[in-house]
């Protein structure tokens, strides 16, 4: 009789429980496989819809943590600009064309101050009290010369010239021009009756400058007389002042523009030597 060979105590009970440990794995890497994949696709699902929901759009995202948006700030609008202004009657090339901003200066006689030609029948006179220069005609006769005020008179009486620097009336030219005005409204001291006067808003040598422009006649005289006059604020709260008068303004056509234009072109102020 040949011999019958039986397993081991406890072999068959080894391979079925090895059996049943394998098909329990595999069935839970199959389940986290399935639950992985529907994590993702709700994920995705979720994501649609928030970006649906926020109105998001291409080129717009908000960084990370800070609640910001990634997109670039559109500039807004620029104000509507003041309307152009003609030029006015006694405007220079200075006081009507577009100027940058400039810097504040401590003198309007600019170290880059360049005087142009004087014209033919023209002169440069200095006054050395009032700290200035200015162009009058040649053949005109210096009237007042004080360390207030200086003036030139034409030969026919019709024209004056006269320059001015005081602190009187203020240390800005818009104070000076206003200060001015008061006392030329007093007709009793000025002599101006039937006084009408605009001021306008000016350059002069690269600075605010204030122009006042006049219509009056003297006393006893119906012949109309045009003064215009330019206010500009020098050094040690000095403030220049040029005025140029028709006494005849009804006499046409009026030197005055031309007789401004041409003196305060050649305007100097606060010199020091």
């Amino acid at each position: 009789m040949s011999d019958v060979v039986t397993p081991a105590d406890g072999e068959d009970g080894a391979g079925d429980a090895g059996g049943r440990g394998t098909s329990r794995t595999r069935k839970a890497a199959e389940l986290a496989a399935v639950v992985s994949a529907v994590t993702a696709l709700a994920a995705l699902v979720f994501g649609l819809l928030g970006v649906i929901g926020t109105g998001g759009a291409a080129g717009e995202g908000r960084v990370a943590g800070s609640g910001q948006s990634t997109r670039e700030a559109v500039p807004p609008a620029e104000s509507p600009s003041a309307g152009a202004t003609g030029a006015r009657p006694g405007d220079t090339a200075e006081s009507s064309a577009p100027r940058s901003p400039q810097s504040p200066s401590s003198s309007s006689a600019s170290p880059s101050f360049v005087r142009p030609s004087v014209p033919r029948g023209w002169h440069v006179v200095r006054a050395k009290a009032l700290r200035l220069e200015v162009a009058v005609p040649d053949g005109w006769k210096l009237d007042v010369d004080s360390a207030l005020q200086s003036t030139w008179v034409s030969p026919d009486n019709r024209y004056v010239i006269g320059v001015k620097r005081d602190s009187t009336n203020g240390h800005t030219a818009q104070s000076a021009a206003i200060g001015q005005l008061a006392w030329y409204r007093k007709a009793d001291e000025s002599k101006m009756e039937s006084l009408k006067a605009t001021t306008h808003p000016d350059r002069q040598g690269g600075k605010p400058a204030v122009r006042l422009e006049m219509d009056y006649h003297w006393p006893a005289r119906a012949t109309p007389c045009h003064r215009t006059e330019i206010f500009v604020a020098g050094e040690g709260g000095q403030v220049y002042q040029l005025h140029v008068n028709d006494q005849q303004y009804d006499a046409r056509p009026s030197a005055l523009p031309q007789l401004l234009a041409t003196a305060r072109a050649q305007l100097r102020t606060d010199l020091t030597d």
